[in-house]
């Protein structure tokens, strides 16, 4: 599974069986600025694996969660008057904390990119 960030987009893709042509397949995609990245703490004793995982937290206004995210079964927001918002999570694991550590900054770092942009198409129409 390769992590692709695509301008305001995170794209979980999955490489082509046997091919090393850039074919394949998404499996899963969501914005940017609904994500919440979290890095797990390493175990306290030594553990016979290396990897290591990324907490993701989606959260958005649509009724559906992306792909391969699990949907928190709890709603938020339940009023008349207010907008509901859907949670969800994923584990995305990496083969070691090098990997784990450099996803998250690049990750990280472009979330709060597009979260600070998310205004900027309203100020343009006013």
């Amino acid at each position: 599974l390769y992590l692709v960030i695509l301008g305001k987009y995170m794209i979980l893709a999955e490489p082509e069986k046997g091919g090393s042509g850039g074919n394949g397949r998404v499996v899963s995609s969501c914005g940017l600025a609904c994500l919440r990245a979290e890095k797990d703490d390493p175990p306290a004793e030594e553990s016979a694996s290396p990897a290591r995982r990324l907490l993701l937290s989606f959260a958005s206004s649509s009724p559906t969660a992306p792909g391969v995210f699990i949907r928190n079964d709890v709603p938020f927001g339940a009023t008349r008057n207010t907008v509901r918002l859907t949670r969800s999570r994923m584990d995305l694991w990496f083969e070691d904390e090098t990997a784990a550590g450099h996803a998250f900054k690049v990750l990280s770092a472009k979330i709060m990119k597009a979260r600070s942009r998310r205004g900027h198409f309203i100020q343009q129409r006013l």
